[in-house]
């Protein structure tokens, strides 16, 4: 995107939104970190499934082309 660059927190409210449009992830507890100078967004947290896990790790990639995503989410099944 020539000319036009994000700010981290432009980059953290563009993935956030894509978590709260998803009915199962709206209720999970992941947090968003951006770092736009490196293209890279963090997400941390638990859900109950490796399925929220990908879910989640998909929808940040598609919040932003070329972005990196770290995936710190931990999954633990609902006891």
């Amino acid at each position: 995107m020539v000319g036009c660059s994000l700010s981290s927190s432009d980059l953290e409210n563009a993935v956030k939104a894509k978590l709260q449009n998803n009915d199962e992830l709206r209720v999970a507890n992941i947090n968003v970190h951006a770092d736009a100078d490196k293209k890279e967004i963090s997400l941390s947290g638990t859900v109950t499934s490796r399925e929220q896990r990908n879910r989640a790790l998909d929808l940040a990639k598609e919040a932003h082309a070329g972005l990196t995503v770290n995936d710190k989410i931990d999954v633990k099944p609902k006891s």
